[in-house]
């Protein structure tokens, strides 16, 4: 046997979040691994919407070397303050900056994803040993043997020891599997407006130009609706997302950027306070786009028998974005996966070994991201009750959150050091059943996860393979 981790060849479907975040993390974990990347569009996509990284995604970030790059295109928010539709009236706080700092060690980020695509790839394009085929789409893969075959001209065949399935909630190669052939998305009763509002336009009004210049984000919660804002792009954009939970219109299924009736969205807000209104007065039609939401609910395994076929991300178990953590478990699937891996020695052994392995790390995801997902619909019903008896229960809930949430408004007299000796004393615990991003236990349970770390220690427990990293 090797005293090294086994270097393989692996084949990646997908150069989206998922896709990139696998080659990076495998190739962290294992310089020697040969990897391929094919994707299907000619280019990176240009399209997009925020996205809110977490602490447990941006400690993966800075452990991939991407912290410098982060900084230049992504913000941080204090805090998102969460309001009542008609009144305007905080509710709660959920604490990003610096609380994200002391409670978890990483920071929160808001970014584009383009941008955030932009910077994985530059990573990638870093990296001797992965490549980076575009406009090559998947035609069939043989889950005995994880071979790719493309339908470019030709016919290309890819060889791999492992194929990563990183193709999204549509994803092909789920298809090609036999435990997922017949698995499809599911439409949710909901969909969403989407809007990126440049600078100059939100600073063109006094109520909204506090929001494009503030740290703090900002999400009004009402009945049947709910709205979310933040800046991306270092200040130069505002994201809107408005929240409708009842099915779209002929709008196709995950698709981010259908043209949509910016009127009828506006209409959503036509009762809400000023601010609200003002901003959806902010989008142009050629501007507001609708996305469909939808998931791939709990499937039976990740990868396939033989273990040559992994799925990661959404095409694994696309979520609801509730919970804004589409994005941060598409990195811990590639972060773990890239543990899980290295525990593969020998090559004699590789045929056996390889699927002992990936089913022990499918079950090891599919617990964490179920949670996930329950949380993600816990908060969508939170943030969409209708005025009445479970509203006010709620509020009384989110207000007594509030409560414990002063440290930030005693910065002013007592100081920085203190308040931040305040937050690390009053640290939650994490609470695994917690159905809810708000509660601090919640959030601790999500940020205050690391992922590399916990894979490493079910792998030793687990797995009883030798860990001459660690």
């Amino acid at each position: 046997m090797s005293n090294q981790p086994l270097p393989l060849k692996i084949t990646i479907v997908g150069a989206g979040i998922a896709g990139l975040s696998s080659a990076i993390a495998l190739s962290d974990v294992n310089p020697n691994h040969q990897i391929t990347i094919i994707e299907a569009n000619p280019a990176l996509s240009e399209f997009g919407a925020g996205l809110q990284l977490f602490a447990n995604s941006t400690r993966l970030l800075h452990k991939w070397g991407l912290s410098p790059s982060m900084e230049k295109v992504a913000c941080s928010a204090t805090h998102m303050s969460i309001r009542r539709w008609r009144d305007n009236t905080e509710l709660v706080r959920n604490m990003n900056s610096p609380t994200s700092l002391w409670l978890y060690g990483w920071p929160q980020w808001q970014i584009y994803r383009p941008d955030l695509q932009q910077v994985l790839f530059e990573r990638v394009q870093q990296m001797p040993n992965v490549s980076v085929l575009f406009g090559k789409s998947v035609k069939l893969i043989d889950h005995e043997t994880g071979t790719v075959y493309t339908d470019s001209a030709g016919g290309e065949v890819i060889k791999a020891d492992l194929t990563i399935a990183a193709d999204g909630i549509w994803s092909k190669a789920r298809r090609c599997l036999p435990t997922t052939k017949d698995v499809i998305p599911t439409p949710s009763m909901e969909h969403a407006y989407r809007a990126m509002i440049p600078r100059e336009r939100m600073l063109s009004h006094p109520l909204t130009a506090p929001l494009i210049s503030s740290p703090e984000a900002k999400s009004w919660v009402g009945p049947g609706v709910f709205i979310l804002g933040y800046t991306v792009s270092s200040g130069k954009f505002y994201n809107l997302a408005i929240i409708v939970p009842r099915p779209s219109e002929g709008m196709p299924l995950g698709s981010w950027n259908e043209p949509a009736d910016v009127e009828r969205m506006r209409a959503l807000t036509c009762d809400w306070c000023e601010e609200a209104q003002v901003l959806t007065s902010h989008v142009r039609a050629e501007e507001c786009v609708a996305w469909t939401l939808g998931e791939i609910g709990p499937i039976q395994s990740y990868i396939c028998p033989s273990g040559r076929v992994a799925l990661v991300g959404d095409a694994a178990h696309a979520l609801l974005p509730h919970a804004a953590q589409g994005a941060g478990m598409a990195m811990e699937d590639a972060a773990s996966l890239a543990e899980f891996v290295s525990s593969l020695w020998s090559r004699e052994d590789l045929p056996k070994d390889l699927p002992k392995v990936l089913s022990a790390w499918s079950r090891f995801r599919q617990a964490r991201v179920e949670h996930l997902r329950g949380m993600s619909h816990g908060n969508a019903s939170d943030m969409t009750l209708p005025d009445g008896d479970e509203q006010i229960a709620r509020d009384v809930k989110w207000n007594a959150i509030l409560d414990m949430q002063r440290a930030q408004a005693e910065l002013a007299e007592v100081g920085l050091e203190e308040v931040r000796e305040k937050v690390i004393r009053e640290r939650p615990l994490p609470d695994p059943t917690s159905k809810s991003t708000v509660d601090p236990g919640g959030r601790m349970w999500i940020s205050g996860y690391d992922i590399r770390e916990e894979s490493q220690k079910f792998c030793r427990e687990h797995l009883a393979v030798e860990q001459a990293r660690l």
